[in-house]
């Protein structure tokens, strides 16, 4: 008889995908989360892996975003997290140092930047972060990472929160995006 955990992810696994009238599959890319199998003393959620991308790329979950927000949420956490120190008068500082103040801030295992394809709906996509069809993404989980290292609700809450906007799954597109830092 099946295990209890591998019956919630079979349901799971069905629940990711759908028919569509033209009788392909289309992959949902909502937000959702499921209770920890790794934590069963604390009350705490995991995100649901979709299944791999049809085109063989890895899934990223996070958050479209433009540069400028980079900079000033990096700003900002470098005050919180240091906050007897000034930050120095250096703009190649703050955009090569931006990802790792947030990491620090937020508690994240993984907060980087990638290209991603739009799947699905792009309402929520401000203009700016796109480019020839590309999004720059602010990164906080990957399909190839563990269940037990991905964000917490309120981490992507937090970041919901200040970027007005919901993550979501984003196909890779594997190219280096190259931040210019006179576009800061």
């Amino acid at each position: 008889m099946p295990s209890t955990a591998s019956q919630l992810e079979r349901s799971l696994r069905r629940l990711q995908i759908s028919e569509s009238d033209s009788q392909e599959t289309e992959i949902s890319t909502a937000v959702q989360w499921v209770p920890s199998k790794y934590s069963s003393d604390v009350s705490q959620y995991v995100l649901v892996k979709p299944p791999r991308a049809p085109c063989g790329n890895r899934w990223l979950f996070g958050f479209p975003i433009v540069r400028k927000e980079l900079w000033n949420m990096g700003t900002i956490a470098f005050h919180q997290v240091w906050p007897d120190k000034t930050l120095p008068d250096n703009n190649a500082y703050i955009a090569m140092n931006s990802l790792t103040f947030l990491e620090v801030y937020l508690g994240l295992r993984l907060c980087t930047l990638a290209g991603g394809k739009v799947v699905g709906d792009s309402k929520d996509i401000p203009l700016e972060c796109v480019t020839s069809g590309e999004v720059l993404l602010l990164v906080l989980w990957m399909d190839t990472e563990r269940e037990a290292t991905c964000p917490t609700q309120s981490q992507v809450h937090s970041l919901e929160m200040k970027l007005k906007r919901p993550p979501g799954w984003w196909v890779e597109i594997p190219v280096r995006v190259h931040i210019h830092l006179e576009s800061f």
